[in-house]
């Protein structure tokens, strides 16, 4: 049923409780069903002759696949490895909770995991400029083209204002993140992957920059594995600005703000990307006061799709990020990933008092650093 890998990790976490305490939504219930070692030990029941049951399956489900448990194991162990598994065979058993087999109807029929899909008029029509060939396509993402749309206009007008020619397709395929993260590598995701790997192909693009970190970690990671990486470079969005500083082809002017920054998962510890974020902040002489959970060992607040399926837990992820957030005393929370944005300003929304920081994606605060010096 699990892969031998899966089985040799599940049996070594099970008895294991020394992640526990880095583990975002375990941190939030104090639920022992959320931490790693339940959801090892939840494996090996099954390893043992006790078969899934909907409990169990719906307990696979209450993980961000962040990372943290994984990034904090001294033995190199990896439970993500076991919870996607998991999730397949609940996915083939029938045993998907409700809320996440409306998400995967949706994901599978449309590419996208939201109910409503339109595009805010004023991200469309800046679309529509960038509809003509270019070397460099630039990859946004659903939660960035319907949720986040300001994140999506600030880095396409930064784009313009270093003079970059670039792309948008007008309408994005589906990169199979979604369906890897619900079900795993299955059959389903891969030909999504398969396909969108041969659009971005057919774009004939030298260069990928992409918005949204979730679908820059699949590109990078799991497309080579699965045969259908397209032959363009890939490159976050991030360490593709903080490059445009670097060349003297945007001037941030000085803001002199206080702010923190919550580090993505699939950046830091996937991708090993940490610094270009902080660079541009530098660049716009910003003041940065660390979180004391940053870099590798960063905090996950959530994502797009966690939100989707399991809103209230989304919003206690997100609600322990921003209290990291606020200890700092930092007047700004800046996010560099579209879709911990969408959930922290959930999170935000849902406060009763708002004595924390604001909340400012990357590129809306360059902008407004660039447009400043071309003030002066």
């Amino acid at each position: 049923m699990y892969s031998e890998k899966a089985y040799h990790i599940a049996d070594n976490c099970r008895f294991c409780w020394m992640c526990r305490h880095v583990c975002p939504v375990g941190l939030k219930t104090g639920k022992e069903i959320n931490t790693p070692r339940a959801k090892g030990l939840l494996v090996s029941m099954e390893k043992r002759g006790f078969e899934m049951e909907k409990d169990s399956a719906e307990a696979f489900y209450e993980c961000m696949l962040c990372g943290s448990c994984s990034n904090d194991c001294a033995t190199g162990f990896e439970p993500p490895v076991f919870i996607r598994e998991a999730r397949t065979w609940a996915a083939a058993a029938g045993l998907l909770p409700e809320a996440v087999e409306r998400v995967l109807d949706r994901v599978l029929d449309t590419g996208v995991m939201y109910e409503e899909c339109e595009e805010p008029k004023a991200l469309s029509e800046k679309i529509n400029e960038h509809q003509k060939k270019a070397k460099l396509l630039l990859l946004l993402g659903a939660t960035a083209r319907i949720r986040r749309p300001e994140m999506a206009l600030a880095l396409m007008r930064l784009l313009e204002e270093a003079e970059v020619d670039f792309m948008v397709l007008e309408k994005e395929p589906g990169t199979g993140s979604e369906l890897y993260d619900l079900i795993g590598a299955v059959e389903e995701t891969r030909e999504q992957a398969a396909a969108c790997g041969r659009q971005l192909c057919d774009t004939g693009a030298e260069k990928i920059v992409v918005l949204d970190s979730y679908l820059a970690e699949i590109l990078k990671h799991e497309y080579p594995l699965w045969d259908c990486a397209p032959e363009s470079e890939i490159l976050t969005a991030t360490s593709f600005v903080a490059r445009l500083i670097d060349e003297g082809r945007l001037h941030p002017e000085a803001l002199s703000l206080s702010v923190t920054v919550h580090d993505s998962p699939r950046l830091a510890r996937d991708l090993k990307e940490t610094e270009p974020v902080r660079d541009i902040l530098k660049a716009s002489v910003c003041e940065i006061k660390e979180m004391f959970l940053n870099r590798e060992l960063t905090r996950c607040c959530g994502s797009s799709l966690f939100a989707e399926y399991a809103p209230k837990l989304a919003l206690l992820t997100g609600q322990g990020r921003l209290e990291d957030a606020k200890r700092t005393g930092a007047g700004i929370l800046v996010v560099e990933c579209p879709q911990a944005l969408d959930v922290l300003k959930m999170a935000t929304d849902n406060e009763e008092k708002d004595t924390g920081p604001d909340i400012l994606d990357i590129f809306s605060l360059l902008l407004k650093a660039v447009q400043e010096n071309g003030n002066d």
